[in-house]
């Protein structure tokens, strides 16, 4: 069964050139449709009327299309951002872990490398099939419980357990924005509204009459295809842990790799 997500699955240029294939045949053939029942001449006797509503539709889907780009642009900035902090926050429990006294200290860093491999190697993957796994909940509840065990002897134990408390709290906080980030997408009434009013705006300018069948169809297909590639940019942005602009682990490798470097 055939699913929207399926887009996916695919390089974003051979999804951008099919949809723009399909939106000229489509247009060509709305063209020929609308020229065979209504003459170009009885069309051009209302252009006027014609060119004037038709501005006011494309500047209303022209509208459209650039709130929707840009709150897909927003998620994606968002999704990595959030990416990023998580990374940053498990530096700072490494950071605040280097403080501590052995065995303690390499308990905590063996957690952190397991909570980070599971994000990479468990979360990560499912992120990009379109699936929220939890799988460093567990390590993350591990390396909580490992902090709240500690029992300070000094008053520096006691500032560096403070710290370690503090970095867990804003680690599980970065990590919910990014789970958040994953599950949100455009919801499905936006990509209706997108792309039965980009139907409407192609479908409309076919009423326009123009003496010539060929600057016709190559004005209404241009305008078909500047409206697929914007479509193409907010398929390519609308989630951002999948197809091929999506969220990278780069933070999360680069902690692993400064983990490694933990005497």
């Amino acid at each position: 069964m055939m699913r929207p997500d399926m887009v996916y699955q695919f390089p974003i240029w051979a999804v951008g050139l099919s949809l723009a294939i399909a939106a000229v045949i489509g247009t060509i053939l709305l063209e020929l449709g609308v020229r065979h029942f209504v003459s170009a001449a009885f069309r051009r006797q209302h252009n006027d009327i014609a060119a004037a509503i038709f501005s006011i539709i494309g500047v209303t889907y022209a509208v459209l299309l650039a709130f929707v780009a840009m709150l897909a642009w927003d998620g994606f900035n968002k999704a990595k951002a959030a990416s990023y902090m998580e990374a940053a926050m498990i530096m700072d429990v490494i950071q605040a872990a280097d403080g501590l006294a052995e065995p303690a200290k390499a308990k905590m860093l063996a957690g952190v490398n397991r909570y980070t491999r599971a994000v990479i190697a468990i979360e990560w993957p499912a992120q990009a099939e379109g699936h929220v796994a939890r799988a460093g909940d567990g390590y993350l509840d591990e390396l909580q419980g490992l902090a709240a065990s500690l029992r300070p002897s000094s008053q520096a134990d006691t500032n560096f357990h403070a710290l370690l408390l503090q970095s867990l709290t804003r680690l599980r906080d970065a990590r919910q924005e990014r789970l958040l980030a994953a599950e949100t997408t455009i919801p499905g009434i936006v990509w209706f509204v997108v792309i039965v009013g980009g139907a409407i705006t192609i479908a409309f300018s076919s009423f326009l009459g123009a003496p010539s069948v060929r600057m016709h169809l190559g004005m209404c297909c241009l305008l078909a295809v500047s409206g697929v590639l914007v479509l193409v940019l907010i398929i390519a942005l609308s989630n951002p842990f999948r197809g091929d602009f999506r969220v990278s682990t780069v933070p999360f490798d680069y902690v692993l790799s400064r983990i490694g470097e933990a005497p």
